[in-house]
C-alpha cells in the first residue's frame, strides 16, 4: 500500500481526499470518545517513522546483501508499534479510540510524504 502511495499513479487530490476522510472519520470517533494527547502524539509520530522507515528501505541498493532482512524489519517495527500503542489504550470506549489512533497514524504519514514531495517554489 505505501508503493502505491509514493507512486505517481497516486495523485495528490487522491492524497487530500484521502487526508480529509480520515479527518472526519477520527472527528466523528472523537465525539464518543476522545483520545488521549499523549496517544495522539505517539501515533503521528509512528506515522513519521513509518515514512523514515520506508525510505530508508527504498535507499537500500538492490545488490545489498541483507536487502530482504531490513525490509522485514522495516515492516515488523510499525506493525509492533501500532499494536502496543492499541494494547495500551484504556479499556472504555476502546473501539472508537482504536480508529483514532490507527487514523492519526495514517494522517502523520499523510502529512510528513505530502509535505516532502510537494512542488519546490522559490523566489
Amino acid at each position: 500500500m505505501l508503493d502505491f502511495w509514493y507512486s505517481s499513479r497516486c495523485t495528490h487530490e487522491i492524497k487530500l481526499i484521502s487526508s480529509i476522510l480520515t479527518c472526519a472519520i477520527i472527528y466523528s470517533c472523537a465525539s464518543i470518545e476522545k483520545l488521549s494527547p499523549i496517544f495522539t502524539v505517539a501515533c503521528l509520530l509512528l506515522g513519521v517513522l513509518i515514512h523514515i522507515l520506508f525510505q530508508l528501505r527504498l535507499k537500500l541498493s538492490v545488490a545489498h546483501p541483507n536487502r530482504q532482512d531490513f525490509k522485514i524489519i522495516f515492516s515488523i517495527i510499525p506493525i509492533f508499534g501500532l499494536l502496543l500503542i492499541l494494547f495500551l489504550l484504556p479499556p472504555s470506549h476502546k473501539l472508537w479510540t482504536s480508529i483514532q489512533a490507527v487514523g492519526f497514524t495514517a494522517l502523520g504519514l499523510f502529512i510528513v510524504s505530502i509535505y516532502q514531495n510537494r512542488a519546490k517554489r522559490f523566489k
